[in-house]
């Protein structure tokens, strides 16, 4: 079983060392939580390795998607035009706001019954263009997915996409985000089943501002132990919750 970084080295600690090469990572996050930046931050930090980033937008037209994954240090039109990343624009496929760029592809007459052999061509189109060995993919974001196709279709195919190696060799891990607030209990169940790492963020207004904690939920690694963590947003960092001490009672 190989271990790699996820790029982020508090992430890969609290994950119990990193992340098993061909698994999947989710991401939960709330409405007011700003934990949707860490798959975008990890892409960045895979792409600046060396390893080839794909990005399969469900959510956002392709300039609001720039400028999303701007805002979380990610700098698409950059790394497309160099080669170090590509998308596949389901939502500009959808909704006909496609763009001109190179490293941007679409699907022509979407269906969830054709949409496998579809994104296997779309990846042997991208494989021929790079020399690249190492993929790390990002699905932004499972209940964008839901909402286009439906939760049912979306696991359906979640479960196809599962038992299909399209990427095969080259495979180093996946990146699913999910809004808890968006899915059902069921969805939400079903892709925790799926995924072999399980982080949720959740946030809470207070007085100075957003209070945001992450839970680690689920590693395959041995050292792995589940904790919940006060995220620091500004400087990027993790500080273990210390479950307050009870007093002792004196008779």
């Amino acid at each position: 079983m190989q271990v790699v970084t996820s790029g982020i080295d508090y992430i890969d600690t609290a994950l119990g060392g990193g992340i098993v090469k061909n698994s999947s990572l989710l991401v939960i996050y709330d409405s007011f939580s700003s934990g949707w930046t860490l798959p975008f931050e990890i892409i960045r930090h895979q792409v600046a390795r060396g390893v080839l980033g794909v990005l399969i937008n469900y959510n956002l037209p392709f300039p609001r998607l720039l400028l999303r994954a701007k805002s979380a240090g990610l700098d698409i039109e950059k790394e497309g035009r160099e080669g170090n990343l590509f998308v596949i624009d389901v939502f500009g496929s959808k909704y006909g706001s496609q763009t001109s760029e190179e490293y941007v592809y679409t699907i022509g007459g979407f269906n969830p019954e054709t949409y496998i052999p579809k994104l296997e061509q779309i990846y042997k189109d991208i494989f021929s263009k790079t020399d690249k060995t190492e993929v790390v993919d990002f699905v932004f974001s499972l209940d964008g997915m839901a909402f286009e196709l439906g939760e049912n279709r979306s696991i359906k195919l979640m479960k196809r996409l599962l038992s299909n190696h399209i990427i095969n060799g080259r495979h180093l891990f996946s990146l699913y985000l999910l809004s808890i607030d968006r899915v059902s209990k069921e969805f939400l169940s079903w892709n925790i089943e799926f995924n072999d790492y399980v982080i949720e963020f959740s946030s809470k207004k207070c007085d100075h501002g957003i209070r945001e904690e992450m839970y680690v939920l689920k590693s395959p690694l041995d050292h792995f132990e589940p904790k919940a963590y006060r995220y620091d947003t500004k400087h990027q960092g993790i500080l273990p919750l210390v479950a307050p001490r009870s007093r002792e009672t004196t008779l």
